[in-house]
């Protein structure tokens, strides 16, 4: 991981705050990722909007990982009430400058010349900082390539 981020230590309640515009990773593969990097600890998803997505969450967690990006729609509120529930916090640099003094750890995209220009590539890089600062690894796969099962069966029967 980039900058020496580590893991949290402790980590028994994880909660996940989907992105309102567009999600890369679904809910089993974020908790088959943070189970991995946590082993034991119980993964828990909301909306921006603070619906429940799945099973309720506690109302106290270990970790906040926010997928929240800059221009999304969300209560003006609502990171002050996700921090106030979690003892550490991780998100993107969105809305305001309290979220840089509200949570732990920050990806800000504007700065990262890295980042895809494209819009999907560019938010699949942003959450996967994002859960690399929360500790939580995550290897890309290779290219998917093309099926030629029809193909091979074709050329067995000659």
């Amino acid at each position: 991981m980039s900058k020496g981020y580590t893991s949290f230590q402790g980590i028994k309640n994880v909660l996940v705050v989907f992105s309102s515009r567009a999600q890369s990773f679904d809910e089993a593969a974020l908790d088959n990722f943070i189970k991995h990097a946590y082993p034991g600890s119980k993964v828990f998803f909301v909306s921006t909007s603070g619906q429940e997505i799945g099973k309720k969450h506690p109302s106290k967690v270990d970790l906040l990982i926010d997928f929240t990006q800059p221009g999304a729609r969300q209560a003006f509120l609502f990171p002050f009430k996700m921090r106030k529930k979690s003892r550490f916090a991780i998100g993107r640099k969105a809305g305001l400058y309290f979220r840089s003094k509200l949570y732990d750890r920050i990806y800000d995209e504007k700065i990262d010349s890295s980042k895809p220009k494209d819009y999907l590539e560019g938010e699949s890089w942003a959450q996967r900082k994002v859960l690399e600062l929360a500790g939580v690894p995550v290897i890309r796969q290779g290219g998917v390539t093309l099926d030629r099962s029809k193909d091979i069966a074709l050329d067995l029967r000659r």
